[in-house]
């Protein structure tokens, strides 16, 4: 059995009590843990989608390179 720190305990006795933080654009909505600030993703039919690193790095690196395409767009409009 994995050990759990005191901050994870009663998320592992009681369960994750969840609020809701953010709804998407495509109505998908982003639910926190109040105990362990674990984050999940509801899909369309509800069903619960952990939010993995790989697809927050995904979200911050296509960030960045909109941000390069927009920066590069204003200096060749100039």
């Amino acid at each position: 059995m994995k050990s759990n720190t005191n901050k994870n305990l009663p998320c592992a006795i009681f369960g994750h009590n969840y609020i809701r933080s953010k709804t998407n654009i495509d109505y998908t909505v982003e639910l926190t843990c109040t105990h362990c600030d674990v984050v999940v993703v509801t899909d369309d039919n509800g069903n619960f989608d952990t939010n993995t690193v790989t697809n927050t790095q995904l979200k911050d690196t296509l960030q960045k390179l909109y941000r390069l395409k927009q920066r590069t767009l204003k200096t060749k409009a100039s």
